[in-house]
């Protein structure tokens, strides 16, 4: 027979073993969600004429502040050394200050359905550069992806190629550098992820390094476009942007480090499709045959690799992080 003690933890054990599955998953929907949406609210902000640099500028400070009040609710606090200094003005510079600058400027130029089209094909991107650099073996799965990936990509340049008023080649130009600059990080992060720091203190170190990279822009920053007495509904998708991507940065190791990488590849499917739905419903998008095309063949492309069940290390936060990257 049980004992009184053991029978209602073996229960509670057993709940949460039954339910975890759907826990992740849930939380990988959000993820995906949240991923989608930044950038329809960054496609709001750009449209109100707020500014690409002072987007970039309140975006980057906003972040940094609430990842080091994260440190220090998490007591997290660490002495750097200039190994992490280089480590940090890399890794912002190529994971907040470029992306975050791409997109904006893309968003100026084309609909945010373009923009998270492109931005979901990191992990094809990521798959290309590591195959390239000879970190991971061709197999007949990622072949087909990355022509897939690839075809998608020709769905959106051939038209914007035949009739150049279609679509804009520079916001195109804009929204392709933002997978290629994603999977450059990432193979970076997983090459140099210093051994003694974890997730919390690497992108907070990265959010710091990013702001004070931006710091030369102030000479250009116009504060009137962000004034406190005047803000509009464009304002606050600038703080619900920040928000979001504070959340979605925790959920993205959270899941990494609970569920494995391959599992987190999927949000780079929800995302996509978010994006475009988000697009719809806020701002009134609407897209041509050729950029749904574009979708069907984005989302098979990410799906090939992932068809096949991969095991993941568990608690492999580092390595695991070039594998999924956005």
């Amino acid at each position: 027979m049980f004992s009184a003690s053991s029978y209602p933890e073996r229960t509670r054990g057993d709940w949460m073993t039954a339910w975890k599955p759907v826990w992740h998953a849930t939380l990988l929907f959000l993820l995906g969600a949240l991923w989608g949406l930044q950038f329809v609210l960054l496609k709001i902000a750009t449209d109100a004429g707020l500014g690409e640099i002072n987007i970039l500028l309140v975006s980057m400070v906003l972040l940094a502040a609430g990842f080091l009040a994260a440190m220090a609710v998490a007591k997290a606090w660490f002495r750097p050394t200039w190994r992490h200094v280089r480590f940090f003005l890399i890794s912002g510079f190529l994971g907040f200050v470029l992306p975050l600058g791409g997109a904006i400027l893309a968003a100026r130029e084309i609909s945010a359905g373009v923009i998270v089209l492109f931005e979901a094909l990191t992990p094809i991107f990521t798959m290309a550069l590591a195959l390239v650099l000879r970190t991971e073996a061709m197999t007949l799965r990622r072949r087909i992806s990355m022509t897939l990936g690839l075809l998608g990509v020709l769905c959106i340049l051939a038209p914007a190629v035949i009739n150049p008023g279609s679509i804009s080649l520079l916001g195109i130009g804009f929204a392709l550098s933002l997978p290629i600059i994603y999977a450059i990080e990432c193979v970076y992060v997983a090459a140099h992820w210093p051994s003694d720091i974890r997730p919390l203190q690497v992108v907070t170190g990265e959010a710091v390094a990013g702001v004070v990279l931006l710091l030369p822009l102030l000479v250009f920053w116009d504060e009137s476009s962000v004034s406190a007495l005047s803000w509009t509904y464009s304002h606050w998708a600038v703080l619900l942007f920040v928000l979001i991507s504070f959340v979605e940065a925790y959920l993205y190791f959270y899941l990494i480090s609970r569920a494995g990488a391959v599992f987190v590849s999927l949000a780079s499917l929800i995302s996509m499709f978010a994006g475009i739905f988000f697009g719809i419903i806020l701002i009134g998008e609407s897209h041509p045959a050729s950029v749904w095309l574009a979708v069907v063949l984005a989302a098979l492309a990410l799906y090939a690799p992932l068809h096949k069940k991969r095991e993941c290390a568990p608690g492999g936060i580092e390595k695991s992080k070039a594998a999924t990257c956005r």
